[in-house]
């Protein structure tokens, strides 16, 4: 009998001893987890500051912070859609008209026409800087909306970024008469017996109205027009008239002019790039740029090397304020071996910061800086 109690006290104790150590791993795990929550929140608060480096405010302290720009390119495209309908009598057109020259071949091509680009710039994030504003004359600052130095002591800082324009904008560029999807014939030549004879009656109002056209020139007409006024209003009816029939035999051209807007940042590296903005086809106009349906337009950055010479003495000043000298690029822009564009461009984040003479910061000193690229544009008293 007491070989059983003396077991069962020793089963009881195990058990016990088990079940503390499992209350003991839940309260490690409860724990850890409460120091991860508590953790995460403070964390998340310093990321903010991360990519500005070790970059800390003093609490209540009278500073400013403000950016570099970074500048981007925006590439406008212009480009023409051509439609050609074929008129239903082209086959009449020599008998009647006596030309060969018109459409006989219904088809829409794109045709490339010019590449421009323009600069805009916003706030480089990578490259802020901080002033403690001790002595008030700081307030003389003057910012872009998008936080980078547009001027110092002046009253009407130079704009800051323009909006991008819409990506895709057709608008007509010219029409050299609508297609003819009803014809602009009277009864009798609908009602004609053959295709023959509909170009035939079509024919003869084109004379008509020629002949209508050289009588009221020449003044032989039963009703002259009030005015000069009154008689351009009927010439150019019958003009339009006219051109309405002929293009039943020439066919008809239209021409709609489009342009589409790419933009691209060049990275702060300041390295050679040679990039595929679009692709271009002159079936499809605009595709995108992996797709093999069209020619590339390739982007060339050359970086432009540049020398920085500062003088010592300004060197042994203390600077409060950094301004920036942007980097240059010989740009251009091809298309099947031909070059839509060359120029140089500014390139702010492939520049320098440069500090500023705290004894410029007088209050008696003008100092305009370019919104686009940082730099000073001029310095006057």
């Amino acid at each position: 009998m007491s070989f059983f109690f003396s077991n069962f006290v020793r089963v009881c104790a195990e058990k016990r001893l088990h079940q503390s150590h499992q209350i003991n791993e839940t309260r490690q795990i409860i724990d850890m987890k409460t120091i991860i929550r508590r953790a995460i929140p403070m964390l998340i608060a310093a990321l903010p500051w991360l990519h500005c480096g070790a970059l800390t405010l003093p609490e209540n302290a009278p500073v400013l912070v403000y950016n570099m720009p970074l500048t981007h390119i925006d590439f406008v495209i212009e480009y023409d859609e051509i439609v050609t309908e074929v008129g239903p009598f082209y086959q009449y057109s020599e008998r009647y008209l006596g030309t060969k020259d018109v459409i006989t071949k219904a088809e829409k091509q794109y045709v490339l026409t010019g590449v421009h680009a323009k600069m805009e710039a916003s706030a480089d994030a990578s490259r802020s800087y901080v002033l403690e504003d001790k002595s008030g004359k700081l307030s003389l600052l003057t910012f872009t909306p998008y936080g980078t130095l547009a001027g110092y002591n002046v009253s009407e800082p130079k704009a800051g970024m323009q909006p991008m324009p819409k990506a895709d904008c057709p608008k007509p560029k010219a029409d050299n008469g609508s297609a003819p999807h009803l014809m602009p014939l009277l009864e009798e030549q609908l009602m004609a017996s053959s295709r023959a004879k509909m170009a035939e009656g079509a024919a003869k109002q084109i004379y008509r109205v020629r002949e209508m056209r050289l009588n009221l020139i020449g003044g032989e007409v039963d009703h002259a027009p009030a005015d000069g006024e009154a008689l351009r209003l009927m010439l150019q009816a019958l003009d339009e008239r006219e051109k309405e029939l002929i293009a039943l035999f020439v066919g008809t051209k239209s021409i709609k002019h489009h342009f589409y807007v790419v933009r691209y940042t060049p990275q702060a590296e300041g390295k050679n790039t040679d990039k595929v903005l679009i692709r271009f086809s002159k079936h499809f106009g605009i595709v995108a740029a992996d797709d093999l349906s069209g020619e590339p337009l390739t982007l060339h950055l050359a970086a432009t090397k540049h020398k920085l010479e500062t003088p010592e003495k300004e060197a042994k000043l203390s600077p409060t304020l950094y301004y920036n000298i942007a980097g240059e690029a010989a740009m251009t822009v091809t298309y099947q071996d031909a070059t839509l564009l060359s120029r140089q461009a500014a390139i702010a984040q492939w520049g320098v910061s440069v500090p500023l003479n705290s004894s410029m910061l007088d209050g008696h000193i003008q100092i305009v800086f370019d919104p686009l690229t940082g730099n000073i544009v001029s310095i006057e008293k």
